[in-house]
């Protein structure tokens, strides 16, 4: 399949002067579209998708000067650099006019035919690099989801033979429990605990998808009243420990609500977790703004991490403790990508037994 050539404008009343215009491009790899006057300029430019426009600046109703304003100002056509070719004598008000009207250049007749050539052979190169690049990053996407939708689908099925093994094992344990061992009955219970952890792993390697596919809905959130809210939830999961829990008030951003509590949700859950061995736990939620960037972060006084190891944090399937701390390794990968989606970072501050800090921005739009 061929690819269609790029196109390139060139607006003159003169029939002569598109004439010459074609001359000296006629050999270029792009096909050539006249237009004789502004108005007809500005239908093909709706028209056509056109790498540059060379336009005539003296021309009657409308001249050149007309037609790169209203161009600049129609969102479908702003983006096509316009090169200006006039017969005007070269001063210093007429360039900066042509640049006011959002000339890219500005080549004055009579014209170099080499010059012009190579003007023009810029721009076919950049329009031809940016559709290349469009069509990677369309593929990219296209790749994408169909990883994110093998992944859910896979993730999903997965839950069908785990469902009978635990059912299976409890069956055992509650109406053959007198026919087993201590032994026996252990195996089972540590069957059925792996069952659990890897129906959790299922459950989060699905939200992990889900937030990767969800469109982004933003709105006006307040922070400090949403993570109040999870705190409170989270403490009374937690009814036998009791974590001071300090939130900066009054803190707004825009975001998505579900996407931003999911994020927020593990960040606390984590703080919660770590700190579960602490004398006298305690979890900070606030904001810094440094340089006009405003900083939210999530600090606990738990058993902190090697800093080392920080880049590992928001891999999925990274874990920096050992078992005597559940998870699955994928919360804060859920968070990363959550953070990323708002255009954002986050990034992990610890040393062992030092308490945890992890900070995030978020994009103000």
């Amino acid at each position: 399949m061929n690819t269609p050539r790029a196109k390139v404008l060139l607006v003159d009343d003169v029939d002569a002067n598109l004439v010459a215009l074609e001359g000296i491009l006629g050999r270029m790899p792009c096909e050539l579209v006249r237009a004789s006057s502004g108005n007809e300029a500005l239908r093909l430019l709706l028209k056509h998708d056109f790498a540059v426009a060379l336009l005539d600046v003296q021309m009657p109703e409308m001249d050149g000067y007309e037609v790169a304003q209203h161009a600049r100002a129609n969102p479908q056509t702003r983006e096509v650099p316009i090169i200006f070719v006039t017969a005007t004598h070269e001063t210093q008000e007429s360039v900066l006019r042509g640049y006011d009207t959002g000339a890219f250049d500005l080549l004055f007749k009579p014209i170099d035919p080499y010059v012009l050539r190579s003007k023009v052979q810029v721009f076919l190169d950049l329009y031809l690099g940016r559709r290349r690049l469009q069509a990677e990053i369309e593929a990219h996407k296209q790749t994408l989801a169909e990883v994110e939708a093998f992944n859910y689908s896979v993730s999903h099925d997965l839950r069908a033979p785990l469902r009978p093994l635990d059912g299976f094992c409890e069956v055992l344990l509650e109406d053959y429990a007198d026919k087993l061992d201590d032994k026996g009955r252990d195996y089972l219970t540590r069957i059925r605990a792996a069952a659990h952890r890897m129906g959790q792993l299922i459950d989060d390697m699905l939200e992990l998808s889900r937030v990767s596919r969800a469109d982004l809905r933003r709105r006006p959130l307040d922070l400090s009243a949403l993570v109040t809210t999870i705190a409170a939830e989270i403490g009374a999961d937690h009814t036998g420990t009791e974590v001071e829990m300090v939130c900066q008030p009054g803190l707004q951003v825009s975001g998505d609500a579900r996407l931003i509590r999911i994020a927020l949700e593990n960040l606390l859950r984590n703080a919660w977790k770590f700190t579960g061995k602490q004398p006298n736990p305690k979890i900070e939620f606030g904001c810094t703004s440094t340089a006009g960037e405003t900083t939210y972060f999530v600090r606990d006084n738990g058993v902190g991490f090697d800093a080392a190891y920080a880049s590992k944090l928001f891999q999925p399937f990274q874990r920096l403790h050992g078992t005597e701390f559940t998870g699955t390794g994928i919360g804060l990968a859920i968070v990363d990508r959550i953070v990323r989606r708002h255009e954002g970072r986050i990034w992990g501050k610890s040393a062992p037994g030092e308490g945890a800090t992890f900070l995030f921005t978020l994009s103000a739009i």
